[in-house]
């Protein structure tokens, strides 16, 4: 298997593990640093392959959930510097962007690089967030 990934390899949360395993096995990257775009089955499955070691750094990820439950996803592996428990990536949905700005707001407020959000079309906001902040 090369280097790269395609789009119509979809990954589930039984196998987002497994997938990121293949990353370095089959391609140990050295410095520089690659993109790579994934599609996951589920928000689960997406937060199952960001929180298997090593876990992505801040600003490394940028994720869609999808209407349809789907996710995709580009994110740099390997990471820049993983993430250390207890920090971990988590999800939540918000019923409009104003709801989702004054959560992110809260203390402890996510920092730059901390969360990947899609705002739809019907008003509402996936979001995917580095905690604890």
């Amino acid at each position: 298997m090369s280097d790269t990934m395609t789009l119509d390899e979809v990954i589930t949360k039984e196998n987002a593990a497994k997938m990121k395993q293949r990353h370095q096995i089959q391609a140990p990257l050295q410095p520089p640093q690659r993109w790579y775009a994934l599609q996951f089955t589920s928000v689960d499955a997406a937060l199952a392959y960001l929180n298997t070691n090593p876990i992505q750094s801040a600003g490394e990820v940028a994720a869609t959930a999808r209407n349809d439950g789907s996710v995709g996803m580009l994110t740099i592996f390997p990471p820049t510097a993983p993430l250390q428990a207890p920090q971990r990536w988590f999800y939540q949905n918000f019923s409009s962007p104003t709801n989702a700005a004054t959560w992110l707001n809260e203390a402890p407020a996510q920092s730059d690089g901390e969360v990947s959000a899609t705002l739809r079309n019907d008003g509402t906001v996936g979001t995917f967030y580095i905690a604890p902040a």
